[in-house]
């Protein structure tokens, strides 16, 4: 993907902390119904975009250039992002929820950048389905976490131990997403466990 169209992508990732914004200031129900309209409105227009040829070639004259080339007939990392956000918010406390969100914003964000501009020593590569080489870089993985830990620190009434601890796991678990986006994983995997940790159940 050309910078242009990763600039583009990654504001709109980064526009996406209006999810934590919301779950920490708005009724849990008025935020559950937010996220899921944003969900549904995400899924159709993959759907559309997958399946008819017209809508698909009117998206990629606006937005063509947010999309990876191997994602033009999968669903898009927004679909993944926000169905998270809305099993997050259902799974456990607002404030939980909010830091795993915080997470793989942020996080995500940071390893991409640091990644394409200073990644030197790879932990390990694989190929996408259109054949191109996705990467994972010490320097990457290095910035999901300090940009993850930093970001959390704005998140109140979660102790700063599990914050850290949290960041922590948010990177290994974002390393390892092999098969499944990482838009699912991390935020559900750190959620189950940190909910667990400091309330002892589900939400």
């Amino acid at each position: 993907m050309k910078l242009r169209g990763e600039l583009l992508r990654k504001g709109t990732h980064i526009g996406a902390l209006i999810i934590p914004v919301i779950f920490l200031y708005l009724p849990r129900e008025t935020a559950l119904w937010m996220v899921i309209a944003g969900a549904i409105v995400a899924l159709l227009q993959d759907i559309l975009r997958i399946y008819h040829p017209a809508v698909r070639k009117a998206i990629y004259r606006m937005m063509g250039d947010i999309y990876r080339r191997w994602e033009l007939k999968r669903l898009t990392g927004a679909t993944y992002i926000l169905s998270a956000a809305a099993l997050a918010i259902i799974m456990f406390e607002k404030h939980i929820a909010a830091l795993v969100m915080v997470y793989i914003i942020v996080g995500d964000t940071a390893a991409v950048f640091v990644g394409r501009a200073f990644g030197k020593h790879i932990i390990y590569a694989r190929r996408n389905p259109d054949g191109t080489l996705r990467k994972k870089t010490i320097e990457g993985t290095t910035a999901f976490f300090v940009a993850s830990a930093i970001a959390a620190m704005f998140i109140p009434q979660v102790p700063l131990v599990w914050k850290i601890l949290g960041a922590f796991i948010a990177t290994l678990v974002e390393l390892v997403s092999f098969f499944i986006d990482d838009n699912i994983t991390v935020p559900i995997i750190v959620g189950i466990i940190l909910q667990f940790a400091i309330y002892g159940k589900l939400a």
